[in-house]
């Protein structure tokens, strides 16, 4: 499917998806905020009926929005279910690539060039699926993915070779270049 969106000279180096149950999970650590939240909210809602006897019933309806979190932690595995087979991650020798949608196919990109603050981070849960997230910016990332460094250290060289032959183009080159080791052919 994303060899329909990449340019012609384009080459798919690595494809991935996230890891299905990571993914679906999310962040677990909201779990026992959201328990927490929902059986306080329950247990003010019981009392507060009790003791008015049903005479304020916009209460229930404060409450209902009160449990956001509680419906937010409800309703993200279902999104993130449904999401999932939409995610794809993809690096080609000039950007990476990221596909996600419920309704429709979203898609974004970032040019290698423009990749900074690479960073691999792997959690508890991530340790146990042999899974790791690579980060870039203050937004972008690839979760869940396998190998991560692996992909960390492929995502680098050819982000290297790329920014080094717009620097130095290939023709400018001289036969002998005691600098970069780059394999970056157009």
């Amino acid at each position: 499917m994303l060899k329909n969106l990449t340019d012609p000279n384009e080459n798919i180096l690595w494809q991935g998806k996230p890891h299905r149950f990571l993914y679906i999970l999310g962040n677990p650590l909201i779990y026992p905020f959201a328990l927490c939240w929902g059986l306080f909210d329950f247990f003010f809602i019981t009392k507060f009926n009790a003791a008015s006897f049903g005479l304020f019933p916009f209460a229930n309806f404060f409450i209902l929005l009160h449990m956001a979190p509680v419906w937010y932690v409800l309703f993200s595995p279902i999104y993130r279910f449904f999401n999932w087979y939409r995610m794809n991650y993809a690096l080609t020798d000039k950007r990476l690539y990221f596909t996600s949608g419920l309704i429709g196919l979203d898609i974004a990109s970032a040019e290698l060039p423009e990749v900074q603050d690479l960073r691999v981070n792997v959690g508890f849960m991530e340790t146990l699926f042999k899974r790791g997230t690579i980060r870039f910016g203050n937004r972008n990332f690839l979760r869940f993915i396998e190998n991560p460094y692996e992909v960390y250290k492929l995502i680098q060289q050819t982000a290297m070779d790329i920014t080094t032959d717009r620097q130095f183009p290939n023709q400018l080159r001289p036969e002998e270049n005691p600098g970069y080791r780059t394999k970056y052919k157009p």
